[in-house]
């Protein structure tokens, strides 16, 4: 694959369900480099707020990675990358993952690579038929602030655009979007909004500690559902972000399928 060219790759690992809950339960979570797979999948079942998700957001994944999750949790999946990352020499992409099928795969490449490194974002999604419910589950990462406030502003017109081309779809797009600042976090939510799309994870908590100081990063955002509660889940070890979860409600626009 040549720097820059998006690769797609999906698998189906997923049992055959029956009727979906009375909440759609949507994890998000940066696992970092992809590399503490097998501990992650064993805490996403293995903790009560996250246990029978019905779609999961992963970033900073390779295929590998995402294959071992999805086996190990009988689950769908859909990845995406445009390149490696230059500290790991491995692919550096997102996942969709669901115990529900999916289908119309694609995915998009983010305006800007990494200011350091030199690596692309994707944005990649997946339609999830929830029960009968059809909802577009859309996995991001932005680039980190070394990049201009105004190039990463891009990045999030782009995924604002990307959610646009589907309008009369349910939604829910999450990931680590590296806002560090509460300026950040309204300038994303500004233009989500812009797309009918509302920030479901406020008052999730921060998910990330570092150089003692607390972050929000993640962040889900929904169109067409609303959310009933969120949090995130402390004392992970498989990575340095927490796992960010929402559960959601239809809010009487979805369509079968």
């Amino acid at each position: 694959m040549r720097p820059g060219d998006l690769f797609v790759h999906r698998g189906s690992h997923a049992r055959p369900q029956a009727e979906r809950g009375e909440s759609l339960l949507v994890v998000s979570w940066n696992i970092q480099h992809g590399l503490e797979v097998e501990k992650a999948a064993a805490e996403l079942a293995a903790r009560d707020e996250l246990r029978n998700a019905d779609i999961i957001l992963l970033q900073e994944m390779d295929e590998l990675g995402t294959v071992r999750i999805a086996e190990s949790l009988g689950l769908d999946y859909v990845y995406a990358t445009a390149g490696t990352h230059s500290q790991t020499g491995r692919n550096f992409g997102n996942a969709v993952l669901s115990r529900w099928s999916m289908g119309e795969p694609d995915a998009a490449l983010l305006p800007y690579k990494a200011a350091i490194g030199g690596h692309p974002r994707v944005v990649v999604g997946s339609t999830v038929s929830v029960g009968g419910m059809a909802v577009r589950a859309c996995s991001v990462h932005t680039e980190i602030p070394s990049l201009s406030s105004g190039k990463r502003l891009r990045q999030f017109e782009e995924i604002a655009a990307v959610t646009a081309r589907r309008p009369r779809e349910l939604l829910v797009l999450g990931g680590d979007f590296n806002t560090v600042t509460r300026r950040s976090i309204n300038a994303l939510a500004a233009r989500m909004a812009s797309v009918g799309a509302d920030r479901a994870s406020a008052g999730a908590g921060t998910t990330l500690r570092r150089g003692g100081r607390e972050f929000t990063l993640d962040h889900v955002f929904v169109r067409g559902l609303i959310p009933d509660a969120t949090g995130v889940v402390l004392d992970i070890e498989a990575s340095d972000h927490r796992p960010l979860w929402v559960r959601l409600r239809d809010g009487g626009g979805s369509s079968p399928r």
